[in-house]
């Protein structure tokens, strides 16, 4: 092969680290030219929320879009970092590369320089792994643990900005960006024991795609990959899932591994640790049945069955969203005890045209103004090319989509609404906004930035698609007690269905989503008092726990 297409995340780190894999394979292979394609992740868009991203539990958070671009041939390659992806393969798609470890470790950043043990009392520190929160813990019982999201900057200026009084992350992450000068202390094993294949990064590829494969082959470290193997076959041997805090780290010999595993309950009260030495192919199952047997499976089985006393238990909840961007909804529905189904009714098409072209080639603009994380994810690297406008997002979801592109917006309305973007952008007069939208989006936003007096170019940079659900599909429609639409294009899919949902409560998103789900008939039983996911869990929440 003499070219291939590689597809990354768009964050600052991500694009550090697919950049190091572009290096080996060059490298590797003179001459091969390597186009690089960023895309935004469902767990970039989620970035602001500020839930809980378990290391285990958030598996597929960050890859699903690119080894779908896999699978259909948009892509060769994709480059992800190990930790992230699931332990178990997905059909069609190979792990054809693991290469070469950076430092598999934590890291502490703290306020003034201060070490763990050096941390005051009631200090705050953040973190978004519960495997990170579980041994600090129990190393640190006096400290606040708080959930943190966003990128590596985003997490180390909210100490800077005092909201944190440290956080914990990825030594490796530190190192590839060049913020080791931020570090108060580097954990070692000892302290804080990493994630399964922490510090590695992984390339997958089309399953049975021989010449890929071979390009592949030349940048696969064998170490590497058997340590990472024997750490990730413990957390799989585990059974686990998303529910436990669980760590692993492995060195490998001449003669064998050695592996180090760890179980903790989620207050850090209580922690199972093995260690042994073996081959790496079953070191990680004979550990794991090891641990289970000195009371790791009590730990597991007592967080399984915390679901009993969830707001959400056993209810049955229909998401809509696109596969691609319903897992964060999706497993906050499940930590509440709730029992999801995804059954896609739209699907998401980037529009390539004329129009779309001319816009970024035309400018100047003063604002972009985006008001949605598809709407990110549709343009890419296109805003570059406007570097002279402000950036404005609707709402916290659009904001990290844009950070996870490496901008930073200018203006994030207070209320997650579009109208209220074209009240905060300042005087408008004179000004160009260019409005990059779905096919079908209201025109409300573009008509109140013209009365204020701008220009408005209104572009379609992505097309809304209705989805027809197959027969189980239809049937956890039908056997739901609650079915959530974000969208009027959700509505509008579901309304066209010959199916009964006489026992589901149809939750909408917000008052324009179930303004069109009356229209069509549907019978509207909740609708979120703040348009946003977590806006639409909370009146479940409010809904269900007065029901029982």
């Amino acid at each position: 092969m003499s070219s291939v297409t590689v597809g990354t995340r768009g964050s600052r780190l991500a694009r550090a680290q697919t950049d190091r894999v572009v290096s080996l394979l060059r490298d590797a292979w003179p001459g091969l030219e390597c186009e690089v394609r960023p895309f935004v992740t469902r767990g970039d868009r989620t970035q602001a929320t500020g839930e809980p991203l378990p290391e285990i539990g958030g598996k597929g958070l960050f890859t699903a879009e690119l080894e779908d671009a896999l699978r259909e041939g948009e892509i060769d390659l994709a480059v992800h970092s190990l930790k992230d992806l699931p332990t178990e393969d997905r059909p069609g798609i190979a792990l054809g590369a693991v290469c070469e470890r950076e430092d598999a470790g934590d890291c502490l950043v703290a306020r003034d320089g201060l070490k763990l043990a050096e941390l005051p009392a009631g200090a705050v520190v953040g973190t978004s792994s519960l495997r990170r929160a579980a041994q600090l813990r129990a190393l640190r019982p006096d400290v606040e643990v708080r959930s943190v999201r966003g990128n590596v900057d985003t997490r180390i200026r909210k100490v800077h900005e005092g909201e944190y009084d440290g956080v914990l992350l990825a030594a490796a992450g530190v190192r590839r960006l060049g913020v080791e000068h931020e570090v108060s202390e580097w954990l070692d094993g000892h302290t804080m024991l990493p994630a399964p294949g922490q510090g590695a990064l992984a390339v997958q590829c089309r399953a049975g795609n021989d010449a890929v494969l071979e390009l592949l082959a030349a940048i696969d470290d064998p170490g590497t990959r058997a340590a990472t193997t024997a750490e990730r076959e413990f957390l799989r041997a585990l059974g686990a899932g998303c529910t436990a805090p669980v760590g692993a780290h492995a060195e490998v010999f001449a003669s064998g591994a050695r592996l180090v595993g760890m179980v903790a309950s989620e207050d850090g009260a209580r922690v199972v640790r093995v260690e042994g030495l073996g081959a790496p192919d079953e070191l990680g199952e004979r550990l794991a049945r090891e641990a289970l047997a000195e009371g790791a499976s009590q730990i597991l089985e007592e967080i399984r069955s915390s679901s009993d006393v969830l707001p959400l238990r056993r209810r049955r909840v229909v998401v809509t969203r696109p596969g691609a961007q319903s897992a964060p909804l999706t497993e906050s529905l499940e930590r509440l005890g709730a029992i999801v189904a995804v059954v896609p009714l739209i699907a998401i098409e980037p529009v390539e045209s004329v129009a779309l072209r001319h816009a970024f080639a035309g400018g100047p603009y003063d604002w972009v103004v985006l008001t949605s994380a598809n709407a990110v994810a549709a343009i890419g690297d296109r805003l570059r090319a406007l570097d002279r406008a402000r950036v404005a997002a609707v709402g916290p979801t659009t904001a990290e989509a844009l950070r996870g592109l490496g901008v930073e917006p200018s203006f994030v309305p207070e209320r997650y609404a579009a109208a209220a973007v074209a009240d905060g952008l300042g005087e408008l007069d004179g000004a160009r906004v260019l409005l990059p939208q779905a096919d079908i989006a209201d025109p409300a936003l573009a008509e109140r930035l013209r009365a204020r007096g701008a220009t408005v170019d209104v572009v379609v940079a992505y097309r809304t698609v209705a989805v027809e659900p197959g027969a189980e599909g239809v049937r956890a429609l039908e056997e739901a007690d609650a079915v959530l639409l974000a969208s009027g294009s959700a509505a509008r899919s579901l309304a066209a269905l010959d199916t009964s949902l006489e026992r589901a409560l149809v939750v909408c998103i917000g008052p324009k989503t179930a303004d069109v789900a009356r229209d069509l008939g549907l019978d509207v039983g909740l609708v979120a008092s703040e348009a946003t996911a977590d806006g639409m869990i909370q009146a479940l929440e409010a809904h269900f726990g007065e029901s029982e």
